[in-house]
């Protein structure tokens, strides 16, 4: 197959340009200003680009416990089809993905699916916010990282001994920030709108404190410490 006229974007040569793509027996075999050769089959993909799969590092498969909503070979499908061939699974499953042996599981399952599925493990024993799961084994198993992805982690000595432990293993912790102390009614931000529909809303100072206060421990571990969906 000769690939036509599309824009090709390779981040580790640093090349953005419209170009042709031969691809013999499934692979890539030249790239350049190319001619079709006899019985060779043409796609012009002028305003398409081309470019290395993306990498989507927050997504919900809900798989164990959620598989109603979706599970790790429907989600690989979706991913797939749009052109994401690597994707970071949170660990808020049912169970919490807070040992070994459901990481395990989810990882051994994985390797049947035909992209890429990583998978992150609890920061604290089901998500409860006060023991910390076995970073270190976690992370000998596969862990890519660690969250408590959708639930804050309000006590901040804590916090801070996680990004500690995150830190010692070179392993990032993504953190949900939200105080629920500021929040009255969720699922919307406080603001004209909510005054209006009379909702109270959600307040970007609930966001704002944790943000700060995780960003102040982020400089005082060195953890490589991820904002999770910012919105204000």
């Amino acid at each position: 197959m000769l690939i036509k006229n599309g824009f090709l974007i390779n981040p580790r040569t640093n090349t953005e340009k419209i170009t042709d793509i031969r691809v013999a027996d499934g692979i890539i075999s030249e790239i350049g200003e190319l001619s079709p050769n006899e019985n060779e089959e043409i796609l012009d993909i002028t305003g398409l680009t081309i470019a290395p799969g993306l990498i989507d590092t927050h997504v919900h498969f809900r798989d164990p416990g959620f598989t109603y909503k979706e599970d790790l070979h429907t989600g690989s499908l979706a991913a797939a089809k749009g052109g994401f061939t690597s994707v970071i699974c949170m660990a808020n499953t049912k169970p919490v993905v807070d040992n070994t042996d459901i990481l395990n599981d989810i990882l051994e399952r994985a390797k049947a699916e035909h992209i890429h599925i990583y998978q992150t493990a609890a920061v604290t024993k089901g998500f409860q916010g006060t023991d910390m799961t076995d970073f270190e084994k976690l992370s000998q198993n596969g862990a890519c990282g660690f969250t408590d992805d959708g639930i804050p982690i309000m006590n901040a000595a804590l916090c801070c001994k996680a990004m500690e432990r995150a830190a010692k293993l070179d392993m990032p912790i993504s953190l949900h920030e939200e105080d629920p102390g500021f929040i009255s009614e969720n699922g919307i931000n406080h603001g004209k709108a909510s005054a209006h529909l009379g909702i109270e809303g959600s307040p970007s100072l609930a966001e704002e404190v944790m943000v700060a206060r995780d960003c102040m421990l982020a400089l005082h571990t060195g953890a490589k410490t991820v904002i999770q969906h910012i919105s204000s």
